[in-house]
């Protein structure tokens, strides 16, 4: 009876240990293992378009229509706006006929042989040259008469007077002369000068409106992928130099602008991925890198951050400059 008592009390002992030791098993099988959790830092950032292009004018014109509304999205070659530019084109005009005449002022100066005060004095300088030389052989001849005693001292210094009256006459003509090339010469002087500064400033006055977003009488939009920001104007007003007629932001190079904590900035390496959830949306996400990461730290809400700028793999039309987002910045 011992017997038998033992033997069962030796089978439940066997059953008990084969049951814990299944489930033991069972419950190291449940337990698989735990993955770590991702390394990243999280930050908020800003959409913005790193390429604007401010659009201004230095000339007299006025608003003569907007074709546009603030926030709009326009595409290359579309009219933003349409100016007056009359009373400009006309300056130009005028300056233009300004310059003709001074041309035509500087050719008749530099046209000697059609200064009839010129070719008269020429002349006159020729024949008193001849009548000097005549004078002159007269005078020789008569000097070695008086030698001689052929002829008296008055009647010698007759010829002496006469000779010297030649050489004046001849000095004063070339004097005349001289006088009358050099002030053509410096009236000449003058004119180039006046044409070359006509010329400088006709050039400047195009160079203004020669510009790659006037078409015409039109300003229109030269990116791709535009959207229309701070119009200055309204129709009817007049253009100020110092006051943009209107922004462009470039849709095509939008990336997002964030603010790192110091304390986690050494983490962050140039191309790591980041994920970008817009607060408009959070139910959207975008993929991008790290572009860049700034060489100076700034204070911001009482916190020292490095700024880091982020490139967008998958932007579309969504995602708009200004848009808050939040970035999750993988630091392995």
């Amino acid at each position: 009876m011992r017997k038998i008592i033992l033997v069962i009390l030796m089978m439940g002992v066997m059953i008990m240990t084969a049951a814990c030791g299944k489930a033991a098993a069972d419950v190291s099988a449940d337990a698989a293992p735990v993955p770590e959790p991702e390394k990243v830092i999280e930050a908020f950032g800003v959409v913005e378009a790193n390429c604007i292009e401010n659009i201004s004018l230095d000339i007299e014109a006025e608003i003569a229509g907007i074709n546009v509304k603030e926030g709009q999205q326009v595409k290359k070659g579309d009219i933003l706006l349409s100016i007056d530019m009359k009373a400009y084109q006309e300056k130009i005009k005028s300056r233009q006929h300004e310059l003709e005449i001074i041309r035509l002022e500087a050719k008749k100066l530099d046209n000697a042989g059609s200064n009839l005060d010129m070719e008269k004095l020429e002349n006159d300088l020729k024949y008193a040259n001849e009548q000097l030389e005549k004078a002159s052989k007269e005078l020789e001849a008569q000097l070695k008469l008086y030698e001689s005693g052929a002829i008296s001292k008055y009647e010698y210094d007759g010829y002496v007077k006469a000779a010297e009256a030649k050489r004046k006459n001849t000095e004063d003509i070339k004097y005349q002369l001289d006088g009358l090339m050099h002030t053509n010469g410096l009236d000449l002087a003058i004119q180039n000068e006046k044409a070359a500064a006509a010329e400088s400033e006709i050039r400047q006055m195009k160079n203004k409106i020669n510009r790659s977003f006037i078409s015409g009488n039109n300003i229109i939009c030269t990116v791709e992928n535009g959207i229309v920001y701070d119009i200055g104007y309204k129709a009817g007003d007049k253009i100020n130099p110092e006051k943009k007629l209107l922004g462009l932001m470039d849709m095509d190079t939008i990336v997002v602008k964030a603010d790192v904590a110091e304390e986690f900035i050494k983490d962050v390496k140039l191309g790591a991925g980041v994920e970008i959830i817009p607060a408009a949306d959070k139910s959207r996400q975008y993929h991008g890198k790290i572009a860049a990461i700034a060489k100076k730290a700034v204070e911001k809400n009482g916190e020292t951050v490095i700024p880091v700028e982020i490139s967008i793999d998958d932007k579309d039309s969504f995602l708009l400059p200004n848009f808050n987002v939040d970035v999750r910045i993988f630091t392995e």
